[in-house]
Parts: structure tokens; sequence; C-alpha cells
């Protein structure tokens, strides 16, 4: 919850100091929105398939932030039987170029996300249930994006989640560095 609070002052301090900035990104609210997201696939003994769309608001040519959703799908098979499990979320980030003019594909990004999922939780009086619980992360590293056409770029990002503490309540992604790649489209 704390990191949650984090990410909302800074999304607030940026809206107060950079809302009023001119950008290469245009002058109207429409020209500074991009959509895009992270899409993944991997097929054999285990599948899995996850869609995170996203949606962001350009401040400047440093800051830009946003929101967006998740959906996980996996698939274990072994013999003839198989384990399926399907995971959904939100998360809000915040993308910054620290040099713009010396390295403008780099960037930094951080976001909280909270995503639910099925696991073994422990019960009331030691026992543990197989159910449905919501799993936070707090997210943060680099990224670089490369120009995929006009107002377009390829994404991708090495993060860290800064709550796994190597159990599996505290992370869905089996350790704490999360690799991810995506498309990033301006709608001006």
């Amino acid at each position: 919850m704390r990191a949650f609070k984090i990410v909302c002052c800074l999304i607030i301090l940026a809206l107060s100091t950079a809302s009023f900035a001119q950008t290469e990104f245009g002058e109207t609210f429409g020209s500074r929105l991009y959509v895009g997201g992270n899409f993944g696939l991997g097929f054999g003994t285990f599948t899995s398939i996850d869609i995170s769309p996203l949606a962001g608001y350009n401040f400047n040519r440093v800051f830009s932030a946003g929101i967006g959703g998740t959906y996980m799908y996996y698939q274990y098979r072994y013999g003839n039987a198989s384990e399926r499990a399907s995971f959904y979320g939100a998360r809000v980030f915040a993308r910054a170029v620290p040099l713009p003019e010396i390295l403008p594909n780099i960037f930094l990004h951080g976001e909280y996300e909270s995503i639910n999922n099925e696991r073994w939780v422990e019960g009331p009086i030691g026992n543990f249930e197989f159910k449905r619980t919501w799993t936070p992360a707090v997210p943060i590293g680099v990224g670089l994006r490369q120009t995929a056409g006009q107002n377009s770029f390829f994404t991708i990002m090495v993060l860290w989640n800064m709550l796994d503490d190597g159990t599996q309540a505290s992370s869905i992604y089996g350790g704490p560095l999360i690799y991810r790649v995506g498309l990033i489209v301006g709608l001006y």
C-alpha cells in the first residue's frame, strides 16, 4: 500500500509541474495520448499467454504516466492431464526519460500492480487452501524504446519487483526479475 501511495504522489507531482509544458507530442490532449502494451506467448508442456494493454499520457518530453490491465493464462500438461489458471489485474505506471538530449530512447519505468491469481494460502488454523487472492507488485527498472514508424515504438524493459521476498505470496513472476517486450503507438 505504501508503494501505491508513492506512485500516486509522483503522478500528482508530475501533473502539477508538467501539465502546461510544451512538447514534441503536440499541444492538445489527444495528441499526447498513447496506447499499446505487452503481449507474450509460450507453447509446449507449459503454455502461457499474456495480454497487457495500456494507455498513457505524455506530460512533456521527459515524463509520462498511465494505466493498464493484465490477463494471463497458464496451462501445464503432464501425461494425459493438465492444470489451468487465469490471472487478471491492473496497474498504474510512470515513465521518465532522464537524458532526453543524450539518450532519448532510454527510459526509467516504475509501477504499482495488483494481480488476482490462484495459489496456496495459509488458512486460520495453519492448514493451506488453494484459492484466489490478490498479489501486489512494485516493478521498477529501465527500458529501451526503438522507433517502429511514425509515433510508434517497440519497447523492451528489465524490471525488479521491489515486493518480491522469495515467497510464493510475494510474486506471481517466479522471482524478482521481470522482462517485458511491447509496442507503444501515439494517437496523433
